[in-house]
């Protein structure tokens, strides 16, 4: 073809496409940039023809792109022409488009964004990344894979899920199982502490609240009492736990059994009154639990146990002046309680709720079971008891009176002198068989041999406790002592006592 005809040509293609400085930048082919445009018959075939790229260079096993003199910019490299006369052409490096042939002037090519562009099909396909999220990196970019899925995603496979579909539908229904599991339980919850609001408002932990009275959580005392894994006392109303508070101090938890709803509407007043009951020989009411169906009680802890074990359980030596302090402090506690304003009765008095500390020192326990007595009423027919200490005269009217708690407590007075049970041997009766000996002047065989040693003195002391006792056992009520005049007859008992001892510098004032 002669250059006439050469131009010729150029001059008929230029007439349907206009070159541009861009034709010739970037990696893009010349197919490409027309795209739907006219079909183009010629290609104008250049390069730099003043030299060749340099050699290919090894260092440390690493290929070092050759770099013409015309590719000036860093991220270029040299490409060595194909036709023609020797020359060279440069082309921006992988991952960056620009002009090589001026510095800086290849820049990142940013994948991800062309693939979000208007034409994302076509750069989806050159930038692939299938089943994952597209990331820019500097020259390149990365297609990390979604959760749950692995692999390449730049790959033709691109990014696979970790777990099979079978294996994701069983994952599915174990997950919904689980959901519908917690779900459930969160619904039992709410329904429990429901549950617990509706017991804590029907026990009057309001008024009690307000009252300044320690209120234990159910979860609380569950801890406090190790999940009540110690019992301390069991009987007809439940059991006491043994507990440590978070503070370290040692308390009983009375869980009781007994349910009635009569007596639970006066919960709230009488545990306002054994709140403010303050004595020495009287167990201190700690706080109380209203969560639960019948209200828990939390008392200070008594270490030595009850009079009952002392007396019948470990056969602990106990002299008589122990014992008749024993009877004078217990009488005391039980006096304090009906001389109060509104008179609180034991109702339950006997020696498994007389409990001993380390100094033999005794504390009325158990009167949480007491019925308060209001100012306007003299009795009640409401009462748990031992039936081997109820008074007979409330068994056959239901009445109970503070002359029914000097019943028992004649009871508990025999069981100091005899160190017998209330019930002993073949179904004996220590009242019955002590009121009989009494009149038959045998009494003295019944005394424990430990304190009465035939020594006249302990003997006339026992039998003036056992008259005391007699008298408390009166069948007629009217005949009976009153607390406060039981423990007087005590004190002077010990004074004579003292007093044939040669200590009567120890008399009680």
């Amino acid at each position: 073809m002669t250059l006439r005809q050469t131009l010729l040509l150029l001059l008929v293609f230029h007439a349907r496409y206009s070159f541009r400085k861009n034709d010739l930048i970037g990696n893009m082919t010349f197919a490409n940039r027309l795209g739907s445009g006219p079909v183009v018959p010629v290609v104008l075939d250049w390069a730099v023809r003043d030299g060749t790229c340099p050699p290919t260079l090894e260092g440390n096993g690493k290929e070092i792109v050759p770099n013409g003199a015309a590719c000036v910019s860093s991220e270029s490299y040299c490409v060595n022409a194909s036709h023609g006369a020797p020359g060279y052409f440069c082309n921006c490096s992988k991952g960056y488009t620009g002009n090589p042939y001026k510095k800086n002037g290849c820049t990142n090519i940013d994948e991800c964004a062309l693939r979000r562009s208007p034409n994302s099909t076509m750069y989806k396909n050159i930038y692939p990344c299938r089943g994952g999220t597209c990331h820019d990196t500097e020259g390149d970019y990365e297609c990390k894979c979604n959760f749950g899925r692995r692999g390449d995603g730049k790959s033709d496979k691109g990014c696979e899920p970790v777990l099979s579909r079978p294996a994701v539908a069983v994952i599915g229904t174990i997950g919904a199982i689980a959901l519908l599991f917690v779900l459930v339980i969160f619904l039992h919850m709410e329904r429990e502490n429901r549950k617990l609001r509706d017991r804590f408002n029907r026990n009057g932990g309001s008024f009690l609240k307000s009252a300044g009275i320690e209120i234990f959580t159910k979860d609380k005392l569950g801890r406090i009492t190790n999940k009540y894994s110690c019992i301390i006392g069991k009987g007809a109303f439940g059991k006491v736990y043994k507990g440590t508070t978070d503070t370290g101090v040692i308390v009983a938890v009375k869980r009781s059994i007994i349910v009635n709803e009569d007596r639970q509407k006066d919960f709230a007043n009488e545990i306002t009154v054994q709140s403010k009951i303050s004595h020495p020989n009287l167990v201190r009411l700690v706080g109380c639990c209203l969560e639960t169906e019948v209200p828990m009680l939390v008392y200070e802890f008594v270490p030595r146990g009850s009079l009952q074990d002392v007396l019948h359980g470990n056969n602990h030596p106990l002299p008589l002046e122990t014992r008749l302090d024993i009877a004078i402090s217990s009488s005391e506690g039980l006096d304090y309680m009906h001389l109060q304003s509104q008179m609180v009765l034991h109702g339950d008095v006997k020696s498994g709720n007389i409990l001993i500390d380390d100094s033999f020192t005794p504390k009325v326990s158990d009167f949480g079971t007491s019925r308060l007595m209001c100012i306007d009423k003299d009795h009640t027919n409401w009462v748990v008891g031992d039936s081997s200490y109820i008074d007979p005269v409330y068994m056959k009217t239901g009445l109970l009176t503070a002359k029914s708690d000097v019943y028992s407590f004649g009871i508990v007075l025999l069981e100091l002198v005899t160190r017998k049970k209330a019930r002993y041997g073949e179904k004996r009766s220590l009242p019955m068989d002590y009121v009989k000996a009494s009149k038959d002047g045998t009494a003295r065989q019944l005394f424990d041999e430990e304190v009465s040693s035939n020594v006249e003195e302990n003997m006339e002391c026992l039998e003036d406790v056992g008259k005391i006792a007699v008298q408390c056992l009166e069948e007629d009520v009217n005949n009976r002592p009153t607390m406060g005049e039981v423990r007087k007859e005590l004190e002077k008992c010990k004074t004579q006592w003292l007093r044939s001892q040669g200590r009567a510098n120890e008399v009680i004032p």
